[in-house]
């Protein structure tokens, strides 16, 4: 399993800050189902599920979702990102182990996992799926509740949070190439970066992050120049170290881009 915040590249987170699995091994062609299929092909949907919502996959997430659900709790169609972060908010991670995480009852299969919700720390939290013409669907989900209205936000902050977001879990992931297309001119120059980092000196100036949080309400926006106050817990899970630091970012270049990054260390 996978674990990130935010837009998965994350993903994955994202998102580094990866789950592993292990999943039964299927039975042989021409068998009869068997139980553990059943477990397999639960948690390959849960997970897909799991995965839309932290890569922020909007326009997937209804494909995965039964009818009854949908129908029931007003799904919005299409669902738009404002309206996927106030029914549930930005995920950071999620763990569960198919063995001992995943129940099936018939065609109703019951997951529980360990969710962190930017902001909102980390809960358990139950997950249900049902057969829907032979597909596992999500049937509930105790996490999201889709009569939360979405925040107006101003279009420029959004822009902001989005860059900084996206930056955040491309730090996280490891994606040097990314990391370097969004530093801006200044960072560069300042720190004589004329190519992306190697996966190894990346290890060195920012080490292993698991997770991040921002306030987007927070972010101070004058002429070309955004700042906010960003969390990063450093370390593996069960040893965990948060740094704060103050971000900047400035626009250039028609996009929002890093100017200002100390958890960066040279």
């Amino acid at each position: 399993m996978r674990s990130r915040p935010g837009p998965l590249r994350l993903i994955a987170a994202y998102m580094a800050l990866a789950f592993m699995l292990a999943f039964p091994l299927m039975a042989g062609c021409g068998e009869s189902p068997t139980p553990e299929d059943g477990v397999t092909a639960a948690t390959d949907a849960a997970t897909a599920f799991l995965n839309a919502l932290g890569d922020q996959d909007y326009e997937g997430l209804r494909s995965l979702i039964s009818q009854g659900y949908l129908d029931s709790n007003g799904v919005p169609d299409p669902i738009t990102r404002e309206q996927l972060v106030a029914a549930l908010g930005y995920v950071n991670s999620y763990r569960f182990i198919p063995e001992e995480d995943v129940t099936i009852e018939g065609d109703r299969a019951v997951v529980t996992v360990d969710l962190e919700v930017a902001g909102k720390g980390e809960r358990g939290e139950t997950l249900i799926l049902s057969l829907e013409n032979g597909v596992w669907k999500v049937d509930a989900f105790t996490a999201m509740d889709w009569s939360k209205q979405p925040v107006v936000q101003d279009e420029e902050q959004v822009q902001v949070e989005q860059a900084l977001r996206d930056f955040l879990i491309a730090c996280i992931d490891g994606n040097t190439e990314y990391i370097f297309e969004n530093l801006s001119p200044d960072y560069k120059e300042k720190h004589r970066l004329e190519k992306p980092w190697t996966v190894a000196e990346f290890s060195g100036v920012f080490g292993t992050a698991r997770s991040f949080d921002f306030d987007a309400s927070e972010i101070d926006i004058e002429d070309g120049v955004a700042e906010v106050d960003v969390t990063v817990e450093f370390g593996s899970r069960g040893n965990l170290e948060p740094e704060t630091a103050r971000v900047g970012l400035v626009y250039e270049v028609n996009a929002w881009l890093i100017d200002v990054f100390p958890f960066f260390i040279y």
